[in-house]
């Protein structure tokens, strides 16, 4: 079975993390990504037809490379332990994303620990338009798919900010993202491009908020 492929090789891949084990397998990777393409093109096909605005052509430009960038990040492995599909509306901008992984997986969405400037700006939308944000996390949509990420926030408030505003959980926040934990019998399951496909519907109020707030538009 072609998604259970999926995630024997990525257990393969975690227990043997080498651009050597790497090299002697490149077939398998190719053939899993192939896997993974084949998996998500139908659903990148029918998230486009419900939002154009989706910039990525198919699944295979929405994979994240697979290589850790170990550049900036010298500590980590060679490789992932996972495939990312990210989905969105151009470079910078809050996004859609699916990750099949050996240790989480997991859809999500929105901005992930973005630089001091968009986190302004999406700071100072809350600022002004919070009951619209809490009306939208709020939504029945939103909460029976999705769990907003809270657990990397100021501990203090962020300047210029009074400590009783009636935002002030929303405004600590350092990313504004929320996830869903799914089982690999979620993906293995007939639904699973339904349930890609819903929770993309459930957290588009989410992405248009922080996009709205982070565009130069």
């Amino acid at each position: 079975m072609a998604k259970q492929n999926i995630f024997k090789f990525l257990e393969a891949l975690s227990a043997n993390n080498s651009k050597e084990w790497m090299d002697k397998n490149r077939s398998w990777y190719q053939d899993t990504k192939d896997e993974v393409v084949a998996l998500f093109d139908p659903i990148l096909e029918e998230i486009t037809r419900v939002d154009p605005r989706i910039v990525q052509p198919n699944a295979r430009r929405a994979i994240s490379r697979i290589n850790n960038n170990l550049m900036f990040h010298p500590d980590r492995p060679t490789y992932k332990d996972h495939f990312g599909v990210v989905f969105g509306y151009g470079k910078g901008l809050a996004d859609f994303y699916v990750g099949l992984g050996v240790r989480e997986t997991e859809i999500a969405g929105g901005l992930w620990h973005p630089d001091s400037e968009r986190l302004k700006k999406v700071r100072m939308e809350i600022d002004y338009e919070g009951d619209k944000l809490s009306g939208i996390l709020n939504s029945d949509a939103f909460v029976n798919a999705f769990e907003l990420y809270k657990r990397d926030t100021l501990k203090t408030t962020p300047k210029g900010y009074p400590k009783d505003h009636e935002h002030i959980e929303l405004l600590r926040l350092k990313s504004l993202a929320a996830f869903r934990q799914i089982t690999r019998k979620d993906v293995y399951a007939s639904g699973f491009s339904e349930m890609v496909v819903e929770s993309y519907l459930a957290i588009v109020p989410l992405l248009d908020f922080i996009n709205t707030a982070i565009s130069d538009n």
